[in-house]
């Protein structure tokens, strides 16, 4: 993709964005979740715009995830996203500890942080916010093959950052 995502985002609102609240306006009683409804796929899209290279059908792909966010919407599933700069909160479940295990933890958000966009998808959605990676596959319209694949090579990029950060220093 050669533009800029938000750019890539506002073509996809000019050209679906009536369709969307329409579809989503139809499924939930209150204009107002449906207005969210259609601003989650937005962001989704916004924080994750390599997903956009892999889909066949932009519209139906779209309708698809506007259809399964009111879902959500109406079960009370809560799919706030994450803040757009990773830190400890969105990757630890409680506060980083202190000393060495504080340096291991940061060294483990930021070897996160620095994953190349595609496999950090793979890995925060399954391994950290325990997606399913049939449900990635559904949001995203990547292969779960694929998804598989790209979580596991975080994994070992991941293993290899880590272990040459805590291995200790070799002395002469």
């Amino acid at each position: 993709m050669t533009e800029r995502p938000e750019d890539e985002v506002d073509k996809i609102f000019v050209t679906h964005g009536e369709r969307m609240l329409r579809q989503a306006k139809r499924l939930l009683a209150s204009d107002a979740d449906a207005e969210d409804a259609v601003q989650d796929v937005l962001l989704s899209i916004l924080r994750a715009p390599h997903v956009l290279s892999d889909v066949e059908s932009l519209g139906a792909w779209l309708f698809t995830l506007v259809r399964r966010r009111c879902y959500d919407i109406l079960r009370g599933v809560s799919r706030r996203p994450k803040p757009d700069s990773p830190g400890l909160e969105e990757f630890l479940p409680v506060p980083a500890p202190k000393g060495r295990d504080g340096e291991l933890a940061r060294t483990l958000a930021q070897a996160i942080a620095e994953l190349p966009d595609d496999l950090r998808y793979a890995f925060v959605e399954n391994a950290l916010h325990e997606k399913p990676f049939r449900e990635m596959e559904m949001e995203s319209g990547v292969p779960m093959g694929t998804l598989m694949a790209r979580k596991q090579k975080a994994v070992e990029q991941l293993r290899r950052k880590l272990m040459g950060e805590v291995r200790p220093k070799e002395s002469n």
